[in-house]
């Protein structure tokens, strides 16, 4: 064991090594300890506006991250993808003469670090913005960073070591992880059928009595519970039963023998982990799901003439043809719910005034932040040299590259849109100036990706990029709220919708100018 915690030093300690000498990593300090400094007392502000800058507030937070990332590590463990094993582990922990328990300990500690720091976050968050006395949280730290962890590494070694384990026991795990999930959603739908909407209702439904009785994830509620609030019955029961389970998991793990069956799966999934790496390096942003391949069918023999740069536009719809649901996908049929959900809101709400239909463009400028990192298929086109090679201009090249792009950007904006402007009794004009506006601003993300290429191109990184990225869309932002609130005030809502297009719009086409001005500058990047 000592010599797998020497290769954990001296990994850590290189990495931290080459990190120094590279220049941007001390722009990603700058931002990552402003950005802690800056969110306690912006998460501290929200709480005493909500009436929730208190210890239950702190406990309501906890399990609602508990309800977010504990089915999602049972899922990942149960399909054994929740471990990331490099080339070099493979090459150098599996032949080792190692127990195959330790080098499962040995992937599991490397993602501990990450666990602590967000627990140190944690903690000052609870300080500052919850008023928590100094020696519960200490409590919970203990808690959170040795017994829950211990937990969670038994779970772990279950899931991996476990090689009786079937095929479909391993599928069994799975369900149940998501019937968990599906079991605080219906508790979720209870609530809101019984207490109604608003934070209140949040509150109520994040340290209700029925939470803390679902497996795992109350039982960490209860614990939770009774380390910031006085006790209650379902608490201390839902803490006994999550000190039991962490009891039967390490029996279980303990006596559980590994040969090192699972080395087949950690090799196969450390090549897809490789794969993605070195896609994400070269700059290839859709490389973002690990084991998961594109499957494509079969079309039928199509006519297609196209000259020029509209050979891209062609070669790209011939792409998405082969798949089944042509270019809709997940991120699409989030915008259908997204819009159903804000008709839903006004409806059970009975919003009327006027400024409720800015409720529209606000939450696809939120979703559109939200998936910012997520630039698409089409951005392949700027890495491949045909694209340079093609006899037409630069224009005319990016206006086809980004053609599909744009237009998935206008359906997902008539599908946030419509539900709510019917609801909302929006003009037909006013409906379409609002689609202009969600269309013309996620189109904004796509031309400032190509500026962020041209002015940043690989001296700050991918993450560089994206910050660049980042600051340009919030000043067109800017730009736009200042357009609607300059709009409204003179003339209402559709003078503002009509300002906001227009903004968006000119920065649309400035962007695009700059990017075929310096065309040249995508082929070097």
């Amino acid at each position: 064991m000592e010599a797998l915690w020497f290769l954990y030093y001296r990994t850590f300690v290189n990495k931290l090594k080459k990190a120094l000498h590279k220049p941007v990593t001390y722009v990603y300090i700058v931002f990552v300890l402003f950005y802690l400094l800056m969110v306690p007392f912006s998460l501290k502000a929200l709480a005493v506006q909500a009436g929730a800058a208190n210890p239950g507030g702190m406990a309501a937070m906890l399990t609602l991250l508990a309800i977010w990332m504990i089915p999602a590590n049972l899922v990942a463990y149960a399909k054994r993808k929740g471990l990331v094993y490099r080339e070099s582990d493979i090459h150098f922990l599996f032949p080792s003469p190692i127990t195959p328990k330790k080098v499962l300990l040995y992937a599991y500690t490397r993602g501990l670090f990450g666990k602590l720091l967000l627990l140190l976050f944690g903690i000052c968050l609870g300080g500052i913005a919850f008023h928590i006395s100094w020696w519960r949280l200490l409590l919970y730290a203990i808690f959170s960073f040795v017994v829950e962890t211990f937990m969670e590494g038994c779970l772990m070694m279950i899931f991996y070591g476990n090689e009786r384990m079937t095929e479909r026991q391993e599928k069994l795990f799975v369900v149940i992880a998501y019937g968990i999930s599906v079991l605080l959603v219906l508790l979720g739908v209870y609530t809101y059928v019984t207490e109604g909407t608003g934070l209140a209702a949040v509150f109520t439904y994040l340290q209700s009595d029925l939470i803390k009785l679902v497996p795992i994830i109350g039982w960490y509620a209860s614990v939770v519970h009774l380390l910031f609030l006085p006790p209650t019955v379902m608490a201390v029961v839902g803490t006994i039963c999550y000190a039991v389970f962490t009891l039967v998991v390490f029996l279980i793990a303990w006596k559980l023998k590994c040969t090192g069956e699972f080395y087949e799966d950690a090799m196969k999934f450390a090549d897809d982990y490789e794969e993605v790496l070195q896609k994400q390096k070269s700059g290839d942003r859709t490389a973002m799901v690990i084991g998961k391949k594109t499957k494509y069918g079969k079309v039928e023999k199509q006519n297609w003439n196209g000259t020029g740069a509209k050979a891209l536009y062609l070669r790209q719809m011939l792409e998405y043809r082969k798949t089944r649901f042509l270019f809709f996908d997940l991120n699409t049929l989030l915008h259908l719910i997204v819009g159903i959900g804000i008709a839903a809101f006004v409806l059970f709400e009975g919003e009327t005034a006027d400024t409720t239909a800015f409720y529209i463009p606000g939450v696809a400028a939120y979703m559109m932040f939200v998936f910012s990192g997520f630039i698409g298929k089409w951005s392949k086109e700027l890495l491949s040299p045909y694209t340079y090679l093609i006899p037409d201009s630069p224009f005319r090249k990016l206006y086809y590259v980004t053609l599909i792009p744009n237009l998935k950007n206008l359906i997902q904006a008539v599908l946030v849109t419509i539900p709510g402007a019917i609801v909302i009794g929006m003009s037909p004009l006013a409906t379409l100036l609002c689609i202009v506006t969600c269309t013309a601003m996620a189109s904004n993300r796509l031309y400032a990706y190509t500026v962020g290429e041209i002015a940043v191109g690989n001296v700050l990184g991918n993450f560089g990029k994206q910050m660049f990225q980042m600051l340009l869309q919030m000043i067109v932002l800017m730009l736009g709220v200042g357009g609607a609130f300059l709009g409204y005030f003179l003339g209402g809502v559709t003078l503002s919708f009509l300002l906001m297009a227009f903004a968006f719009l000119m920065a649309d086409a400035i962007f695009m100018v700059l990017s075929t001005l310096n065309f040249f500058r995508l082929e070097v990047n």
